[in-house]
């Protein structure tokens, strides 16, 4: 029951993590002019994915850890599958165009975010397959 509690509230941190993102990307990112129009092209298709499915989900499969659901496994594998795929689009996307050495500071930032999402979506799908 306890491991449920912890992937339920990592869960809630990357929901509020993702959407905090998307307020900081369209208040002040995109007007950064240090970023190419292939990034902010390519940034800018990721809210449908991110807001529209990835972060209800995250926070339904949250909720259902924190009450100890057994269903909350499946939307937690779900939710992982999808920050794995996202995690390689992005990682994919800044290696190919040199966003990791843009300076120390982007890539530390960029590799965390890749990494987090890469290693918590394997840990979820892991965790979750566990327990179906």
């Amino acid at each position: 029951m306890k491991d449920r509690k912890v992937v339920g509230a990592v869960q809630a941190l990357f929901a509020a993590g993702i959407v905090v993102w998307w307020i900081a990307f369209f208040l002040f990112e995109r007007m950064n002019p240090a970023n190419t129009p292939e990034y902010l092209a390519f940034e800018s298709s990721f809210p449908p994915a991110d807001l529209g499915w990835l972060v209800p989900l995250l926070a339904a499969a949250a909720i259902g850890n924190l009450r100890g659901r057994t269903w909350a496994s499946r939307l937690t594998s779900m939710s992982g599958a999808v920050l794995v795929f996202l995690g390689l689009l992005d990682a994919s996307f800044n290696l190919q165009n040199g966003i990791y050495a843009r300076s120390l500071t982007d890539g530390i930032v960029n590799a965390s975010i890749n990494a987090a999402c890469l290693i918590f979506g394997l840990v979820s799908v892991v965790w979750a397959s566990r327990k179906s």
